[in-house]
């Protein structure tokens, strides 16, 4: 329910403004839930309803008084509030997106601090739901969402990246869907997190580089490199096309190390054993994408996408194919003659016998658990020596970066 402020009349929790005089609804309290900020004013905007809550604050509803403005404001908790590296990635990531104007990155409108020692950050109100949400409930996507989904997302990438600014978090929670006629349009959200590729001042991590989700971290995130650029984010939007195709992580484990270490070591199989309607070109594209060695995939976001619609036989690049509407895409992949797979870089190892590429089984969704390989292959002729010691000091810098990630 909402409350008019001036008369006390109630309503239902779609009406935004009162019948009477027209003043902005606020959402009516629980009492045994009180929250001291709803229905004050933060900048320019008043806090009408609560939207959500997540690890680092809790997201409202804003209206402009004057403008009737609907915006999302984003509150830090107390205690991540106190947190200073935390309070100054909240302010980096307005002043990133503040610059960046691209209709597939959310717009960034003020920041300020609260008058009881908290931070706001005032972005476009969004409705619909994160890519991550809709992996967990539908699982695996069909091509024409799939693609359309990709293309956005590395439009919005390459706008970042011509900045110089490079996300470093990038997974299905931070690439947000709005729904419309045509099909998704895609906000990527959340440049906390990000580093611009000249930048000389103090870090936000303890550790090198090291900073994103586990299952998209590139190999030299992984290992705490600190030659992080574009081709960071190009192999974690690979993982997540690999991710839209098949209905799972491309790189599973039962913890935080197992995963950086199948990321650093093991080759996902290609999608197209895993899924229908995805051409085995496709497995080419995303592939190269998830190279171990950043110097092997696309040099750009929208070169990855590019490789994506070619694998389909379409035309055009990723920006025709952001702006076509999905069931345009359908019409045309129906039409199109995907070309033969090239080459690639060495072959996946082939499937167990148990897996849905050996069965002829199809995934459809995300697996219920994550799965660690018990056994690692063993190396053949030479001496053992260098591979145990680098094994070593690849297993240190994991270690470490799990141990960041974990207390991060």
């Amino acid at each position: 329910m909402r409350r008019c402020p001036s008369c006390g009349t109630e309503y239902e929790d779609s009406v935004a403004f009162c019948g009477q005089d027209g003043t902005i609804t606020v959402q009516v309290q629980d009492p045994a839930d009180h929250d001291r900020r709803l229905g004050t004013q933060l900048g320019d905007y008043i806090l009408v309803a609560r939207v959500a809550d997540g690890a680092m604050g809790r997201v409202y509803e804003g209206r402009h008084p004057e403008t009737k403005q609907r915006v999302a404001v984003k509150v830090l908790h107390d205690d991540i509030a106190k947190d200073e590296v935390a309070v100054e990635r909240f302010k980096r990531e307005y002043e990133t997106a503040e610059e960046m104007q691209h209709p597939h990155i959310v717009d960034v409108i003020e920041f300020g601090e609260t008058g009881d020692r908290s931070y706001f950050l005032t972005m476009e109100y969004l409705q619909g739901e994160e890519l991550g949400e809709l992996l967990r409930r539908e699982g695996a996507q069909k091509p024409e969402r799939a693609l359309r989904i990709l293309c956005q997302l590395c439009a919005g990438l390459d706008y970042a990246h011509s900045f110089g600014v490079i996300h470093r978090d990038l997974k299905p929670d931070n690439v947000f869907l709005t729904e419309t006629p045509e099909g998704d349009v895609v906000k990527v959200l959340d440049f906390g997190s990000v580093k611009l590729q000249m930048e000389t001042g103090p870090k936000l991590t303890a550790f090198g580089t090291t900073l994103g989700s586990p299952y998209y971290m590139s190999p030299e995130q992984a290992m705490g490199k600190l030659d992080v650029d574009q081709r960071t984010d190009v192999f974690a939007t690979a993982a997540i096309a690999w991710e839209m195709a098949v209905g799972r992580v491309c790189f599973e484990g039962d913890n935080v190390a197992a995963i950086l270490m199948k990321i650093v070591n093991d080759d996902p199989p290609p999608p197209s054993q895993l899924a229908q309607g995805w051409p085995p070109a496709f497995d080419d594209a995303v592939l190269k994408g998830v190279s171990k060695d950043k110097t092997q995939r696309p040099g750009s976001a929208g070169a990855l996408a590019d490789a994506v619609v070619r694998s389909f036989g379409l035309d055009g690049d990723h920006r025709k194919w952001a702006e076509t509407s999905q069931a345009d895409i359908a019409s045309a992949l129906a039409a199109a003659t995907p070309p033969a797979p090239a080459a690639y870089g060495t072959p996946a190892p082939a499937a167990s016998s148990g897996s849905p590429a050996a069965s002829g089984a199809t995934a459809t969704g995300p697996q219920a658990a994550p799965r660690v390989d018990e056994d690692l292959p063993a190396s053949s002729g030479g001496s053992a020596m260098p591979m145990v010691i680098g094994g070593l000091v690849v297993l240190a810098l994991i270690g470490a970066a799990a141990a960041f990630f974990l207390m991060g």
